[in-house]
């Protein structure tokens, strides 16, 4: 009982007088943080996020509540972590494509990446993969363009997100190709997937993980992916290199906090986020489920990496969308 009247009136002491005792105010975390996945639930990040969400809490010691907020080319998730208090509680998990998301979501002012606070990166995969349903009568890339250069403007290629940089790796790629295709933006993989299992779209173009689910699913199969070299679980399906439409554009997804989030805290979530990159079955999910490889990247090389992206997709993004 005594020790209880104790632990009370150190409690009062503080709040009245403003000072700390050992175990309370300065340690964090002492709630559960919010994760926002500025896509649509059940795509890609959101998976990879919830897989990633058990050793991540067993790190922090808390818990990590995910939070999906699609929309406006990543920018409705995005405003939500750029108006949060700088705490360490709110973080957002995004893929390459909001790092640049300034050119064509007009609402910012600024470069996010250059004004939030960088965690680290957790996966890399190729940005580009075009596929079709399994049933498709495009057996081939050859094949689509065939059908492309027969009927100009007709087929349409489903994607993520209007405008951003996979609809310029699309670009690149019609173009190098010499057919035009008409473009159908989705808010997100799982109702680019839907659409393109229910016949909506002919092909997609997007990420190698945005369609892993519906690969190793055997619902879809690939006509190409920008990987540098062919990939084990894909040993049938060309390059973009190999095919002559294109480099090997990769796409990276990280962690960010907002903008003034104290050096601590971001240090603190910075090593569990590294340490909890280790596990074992995270890491097992992401190669075998998501197609996609770990490569945990510290704050100042997520940074890197952004500015790196930025100015290799920024002047595209700039010209067509002034």
């Amino acid at each position: 009982m005594k020790d209880i009247k104790t632990a009370v009136i150190l409690v009062i002491l503080s709040l009245v007088f403003g000072f700390t005792t050992p175990g309370f105010s300065d340690e964090f975390p002492r709630r559960p943080i919010r994760m926002i996945i500025p896509f649509s639930a059940g795509g890609p990040l959101d998976l990879l996020a919830r897989s990633f969400q058990r050793p991540l809490e067993k790190e922090l010691g808390t818990k990590v509540l995910i939070e999906c907020m699609p929309g406006g080319s990543t920018k409705i998730g995005t405003m939500e972590v750029m108006k949060a208090k700088p705490d360490g509680y709110t973080l957002i998990f995004m893929s390459a494509q909001s790092w640049v998301n300034l050119y064509y979501a007009k609402t910012y002012d600024s470069k996010m990446w250059e004004i939030f606070e960088p965690i680290g990166n957790l996966t890399t995969e190729p940005a580009g993969f075009i596929g079709v349903r399994v049933d498709s009568i495009y057996k081939t890339w050859a094949d689509l363009v065939k059908a492309a250069k027969g009927n100009p403007g007709k087929l349409n290629c489903g994607g993520p997100a209007a405008g951003g940089v996979m609809e310029v790796i699309k670009d690149d790629v019609m173009k190098a190709a010499g057919i035009e295709t008409k473009y159908v933006p989705f808010a997100g993989a799982a109702p680019m997937n839907t659409a393109l299992l229910g016949g909506h779209v002919d092909f997609q173009i997007c990420s190698l993980v945005d369609a892993a689910p519906m690969i190793l699913g055997g619902k879809t199969r690939g006509l190409a992916v920008s990987s540098e070299n062919r990939m084990k679980a894909l040993p049938d399906v060309p390059t973009f290199v190999e095919l002559g439409i294109g480099e090997s554009p990769a796409f990276k997804r990280s962690i960010w906090a907002p903008a003034k989030t104290p050096s601590k805290i971001v240090d603190t979530i910075t090593k569990a986020i590294a340490k909890a990159a280790e596990d074992p079955e995270f890491i097992k999910f992401a190669e075998n489920q998501m197609l996609c490889k770990v490569e945990y990247r510290p704050p100042d090389k997520t940074k890197e990496d952004a500015g790196n992206y930025d100015r290799q997709y920024g002047p595209k993004l700039a010209a067509t969308y002034k």
